[in-house]
């Protein structure tokens, strides 16, 4: 496990000596298990480049977990229509502990681009999505976050003031939702809103990204409409039902 744990979406391709400063175990001990891991499916070994990577094995578990993500299911027929409708970006993130998970991504065909792509993982502090997630979060939670992942400059707009982001997930859980205009990438501009499940909890939330100037003024408004719209009947299909 800890040698698959050294693989990531940074570094999919690793070298004999990189996994053992990675894990520390004696090289010899890497390569027996190396070798096991390969006949497994688990590793694949590149003869040319002599690499390291995961195997096609991961492939079928992957689809395992991801065809049976209830979220998903529900989801995907939601936010197809939603891309259709907008255009845009559209992604599902899922609340994996301490980090979000991207689940579903409809990519534009404008020049966003977007790098939370299914699979990855995230601080719960990246982006709209996550926010909107440690929104709802106890207090106590989110000092934990902080404390393990401390926020991070990604632009000159980033929040970098714990205090002041206090005061932003209380007015995100207040409104519902949250827009970042230029805090995660230059130039573009986030909108997400919370999934209620059946009892009630959040775990999950969905948000459009496109270029700041297609988010602006009435067509922002438009658009929080149309995605807290789908969030909505995303909840509904869940089970979730709202108090009067």
């Amino acid at each position: 496990m800890k040698i698959l744990h050294c693989f990531s979406f940074e570094q999919p391709h690793l070298s004999i000596e990189d996994i053992v400063e990675k894990t520390s175990y004696p090289k010899s001990t890497v390569y027996r298990l190396l070798v096991t891991l390969e006949k497994s499916g688990l590793i694949q070994y590149d003869t040319r480049d002599n690499l390291y990577r995961l195997g096609y094995k991961f492939l079928e578990f992957g689809g395992i977990v991801h065809e049976n993500l209830d979220i998903k299911r529900e989801a995907e027929p939601i936010l197809s229509e939603l891309h259709k409708a907008t255009n845009y970006t559209v992604l599902l993130g899922v609340r994996q502990r301490d980090v979000i998970q991207y689940v579903l991504s409809f990519d534009s065909k404008d020049e966003f681009l977007s790098r939370s792509y299914v699979g990855r993982s995230r601080d719960l502090h990246y982006g709209a999505l996550g926010i909107v997630l440690m929104s709802y979060m106890p207090e106590q939670e989110v000092k934990e976050v902080l404390r393990h992942s401390p926020l991070v400059k990604r632009t000159p707009y980033s929040l970098m003031d714990e205090d002041k982001l206090y005061e932003r997930l209380k007015q995100v859980r207040e409104q519902g939702f949250y827009v970042d205009i230029d805090e995660t990438f230059v130039g573009f501009t986030a909108i997400a809103v919370p999934i209620f499940r059946r009892n009630g909890e959040i775990h999950d939330a969905i948000g459009i990204a496109a270029a700041g100037f297609k988010l602006e003024g009435e067509n922002q408004a438009k658009i929080i409409s149309l995605i807290k719209e789908a969030a909505e009947q995303i909840s509904q299909r869940l089970g979730y039902i709202p108090h009067s």
